[in-house]
């Protein structure tokens, strides 16, 4: 069974290095939620056992009342109902987590966070693929099964800061290497050898980690140009399973 998403935080949360870049994230309770939900503009609540982006709720506050969206079915309610469209939105079998909803940055005014591929094909873990996962239109979440597209990482961040590359470097380098620490983390306590991190920058500039899935696809790498990261990705996929 996959790696449950908060395990994998709590994990996280242990790493001195890590833990800065770590959104608030709780298991889902009434208290709680209602609490995020006065500290928060937005607020994002997920099946501990979900993979692209099935299943996100989002909860944004608005002047009056608040907007539960759950793909393209939004609700418009007052404060005393929220909690209930809520739960409106949830499966019964599976349990949720609650998380600070983050202002992401924006490429061509959609917002795009980053994901790397790494993978352990021998003794140590490599960077195979990263990427920019651009949302679709009007979309709050970027997965590529809810419509986001692959841009080349290095193009984005050129954009995001204005074509100074030392910064876009920069962002690239920390990016990496907090990736490579939370590959390292977890697989001190689970047996896996491919990860995808899931890395956002939001509108200050800061580095956000989101999550990083044990069972990671690979097919948005097959929509970038340059066809090197995925044949990177399946050739130690070969080595990893041989």
């Amino acid at each position: 069974m996959p790696i449950g998403k908060m395990k994998k935080h709590k994990e996280m949360l242990q790493h001195p290095v890590l833990r800065p870049h770590l959104p608030e994230t709780h298991w889902f309770t009434d208290s709680r939620t209602s609490r995020m939900l006065n500290t928060y503009s937005s607020v994002f609540i997920k099946p501990n056992h979900g993979s692209g982006g099935s299943g996100i709720i989002r909860v944004k506050r608005l002047k009056k009342g608040y907007e539960v969206r759950r793909g393209s079915s939004r609700r418009i309610v007052g404060s005393r109902f929220v909690l209930r469209a809520i739960k409106s939105y949830q499966k019964s079998r599976h349990m949720y987590l609650v998380q600070k909803g983050l202002r992401l940055a924006k490429y061509h005014g959609s917002i795009f966070d980053t994901r790397i591929y790494l993978q352990k094909p021998g003794g140590k873990w490599v960077i195979s693929g990263t990427a920019a996962r651009v949302a679709a239109p009007h979309k709050y979440v970027t997965n590529y099964l809810k419509g986001g597209h692959a841009v080349s990482l290095h193009r984005v961040l050129f954009s995001l800061f204005k074509h100074n590359r030392t910064k876009a470097d920069a962002y690239f380098r920390e990016i990496s290497k907090l990736s490579v620490i939370i590959a390292k983390t977890i697989n001190k306590r689970h047996p896996v050898r491919e990860l995808g991190v899931d890395i956002a920058i939001d509108t200050k500039g800061r580095i956000l980690i989101i999550e990083a899935n044990s069972h990671p696809g690979h097919m948005l790498f097959t929509q970038l140009p340059d066809p090197t990261m995925i044949n990177t990705i399946m050739r130690n996929k070969r080595l990893i399973w041989k």
